[in-house]
């Protein structure tokens, strides 16, 4: 199930990390080292093990969390049960971006490990921990500028064709313990330049693009022409609903 709650304009909405997950029992430790070899074999090559935020409290105003080693997410989402005893909610971002002809949705490369064919807004992604190195000390992280980085690396496009940038909404998918940040980007650069930008610069992320131009807003939920991530429906759907600006929403194009 999906939760969705707005975060007002104008609120200073901030994400903070201090400290590191707590020293698990042996027996625990044992079993996450386990379940992470298994999906390691699973994959048929060794997946990274690097560093994700983990949220602690959350509330209307922000985030505060800690760091956590990936492989303690892969084991509690192979034994959902393990949430108890481990309490891993990882943070990420999902950024809806906005030129001139509609929302831009990118289709996730087979390469991927997670989600690979689906559509989702671009540019999405975790909450990047790499560069904290004391983990005694507070730590507010400057998502909306990771936010633009992730544009330039998924999409190909810089900061200097963003217009505005803000959050608007806070999805908890209350079964899997994510949260995930909506941020609506705008840009006055039209499709054509979108798709141009990503062809010549972004990384294979997303092996295509897609623009959904603006119209009758019921469409969006009904027609479901491109198989999307269900964090991505819910975010659009709840933008159109409640945050829009005009009474124009999306439908899928061609």
């Amino acid at each position: 199930m999906l939760n969705v709650q707005l975060i007002l304009p104008n609120t200073e909405f901030t994400i903070e990390i201090n400290g590191v997950l707590p020293k698990l029992s042996a027996d625990l430790e044992n079993e996450v080292e386990r379940l992470w070899l298994a999906e390691q074999k699973l994959c048929g090559k060794a997946i990274f093990n690097g560093r994700i935020m983990s949220a602690s409290t959350v509330s209307s105003v922000g985030i505060h969390g800690y760091i956590v080693e990936y492989r303690y997410w892969i084991a509690q989402r192979a034994r959902p049960e393990l949430f108890k005893d481990l309490q891993v909610r990882p943070v990420a971002v999902s950024g809806l971006f906005e030129c001139l002809d509609g929302i831009v949705f990118g289709r996730r490369a087979a390469s991927m490990t997670q989600d690979a064919g689906l559509w989702e807004l671009v540019p999405s992604g975790g909450i990047d921990t790499s560069k904290i190195n004391n983990e005694n000390s507070t730590v507010r992280i400057d998502y909306l500028s990771q936010m633009l980085t992730e544009l330039h690396q998924e999409i190909g496009i810089t900061s200097s064709f963003v217009s505005s940038i803000r959050p608007f909404c806070l999805v908890d998918d209350v079964d899997a313990h994510v949260l995930d940040i909506g941020i609506a980007i705008k840009s006055p650069l039209s499709g054509d330049e979108v798709l141009r930008a990503h062809c010549q610069n972004a990384t294979k992320e997303y092996d295509k693009l897609h623009i959904a131009i603006h119209t009758d807003a019921s469409n969006f939920v009904q027609h479901k022409a491109l198989p999307l991530v269900k964090v991505s429906e819910k975010i659009i759907q709840f933008y159109y609903e409640k945050c829009a600006t005009t009474s124009e929403a999306l439908i899928y194009g061609n």
